[in-house]
């Protein structure tokens, strides 16, 4: 079996409406969702762009308040050294996230578009890898389906 067939991926960013200098919706990884899992990588793509995003970061918190707010006071995980800025339409970007290292249990990629005169397009996907009892079949990876040659 493919190491790349032992993940699970869930929508982090979901495809929206271009955001200009506002919050792009997110949703909250619960980090129980990935039994086992050692390494999360938070893939994310830059559709288009027409000025530097201003917020782009991995938050963590052992408590959420609904699917796309953590609660508490959110902790810091990782900020962007680089912010992508209008210069990078259809280029990604990764966040990798060591799960042995002590973590809260909730993460979220939190991204904000900068003010432009259109705004940026923006969505991600969270892979867990290495899980401990993930499934082989698209359902037990969070997928609607695969497919290979």
């Amino acid at each position: 079996m493919n190491e790349l067939q032992q993940t699970k991926v869930v929508v982090a960013i979901p495809p929206q409406a271009i955001a200009d200098n506002a919050a792009v919706s997110s949703f909250v990884i619960d980090r129980n969702d990935f039994p086992g899992c050692d390494y999360l990588e938070l893939q994310g793509a830059i559709g288009a762009t027409d000025i530097a995003v201003a917020v782009l970061k991995v938050m963590e918190s052992d408590t959420k308040t609904n699917s796309t707010t953590l609660g508490g006071t959110p902790a810091l995980v990782k900020d962007s050294t680089t912010k992508p800025g209008a210069g990078d339409d259809n280029k990604t970007f990764v966040f990798g996230i060591d799960l042995k290292k002590q973590r809260e249990r909730f993460l979220q990629l939190q991204c904000t578009a900068g003010d432009g005169s259109a705004g940026t397009y923006v969505s991600a996907l969270a892979i867990g890898r290495r899980l401990s009892n993930g499934g082989t079949d698209a359902s037990d990876r969070g997928l609607l389906f695969a497919e290979y040659a």
